[in-house]
């Protein structure tokens, strides 16, 4: 077992996760990453990604180890800071694998491929690039979320929810 840390997953509405890890993974923007004990200080932006920590039970009696669990959880992109305190995940939207409703995100899924594919333009004859021209069947999104970005969002809840993303 790793060395011990405090790590916090928050939102604006509630704490998701606090307490003491031994080691969390994430994506970031600049790749993935996996933060231990004394890791260096370190701010970057969160992905939308499962954030996987290995979270450490209350301490044991006797000279035992520690019960670890993993858990993970779909943030929708937030900030990571990383001090010699711990690891601090400020997230707008998070949610722990075991709340997620996993039949609602897989028709959440349907629904934001079929968008997704209503978006796709039709290639115009003879356009080499299959760019969108008058014939295009490509409509405009809700603001706020692409089609792309729908449908990474459910893969990512599904994954922390431990389900497929098959459709």
């Amino acid at each position: 077992m790793g060395t011990p840390f405090h790590f916090e997953l928050v939102t604006p509405e509630r704490v998701l996760f606090s307490g003491d890890a031994d080691a969390v993974s994430l994506r970031t923007v600049e790749g993935e990453i996996t933060f231990l004990a004394r890791h260096e200080d370190y701010v970057g932006v969160a992905d939308e990604t499962v954030v996987r920590i290995s979270a450490l039970g209350d301490e044991a009696v006797g000279g035992a180890e520690r019960e670890r669990t993993e858990l993970r959880a779909a943030v929708h992109s937030g900030l990571v800071h990383v001090d010699r305190e711990g690891v601090v995940i400020l997230a707008g939207v998070a949610e722990l694998g075991s709340e997620i409703d996993v039949d609602r995100a897989r028709a959440a899924l349907v629904a934001a491929e079929a968008r997704l594919a209503e978006a796709a333009p039709a290639p115009e004859p003879g356009a080499p690039d299959g760019g969108e021209g008058p014939g295009s069947t490509a409509r405009a999104d809700p603001p706020g979320i692409s089609p792309e970005d729908a449908v990474r969002r459910e893969k990512v809840r599904l994954e922390a929810a431990g389900s497929t993303a098959q459709t």
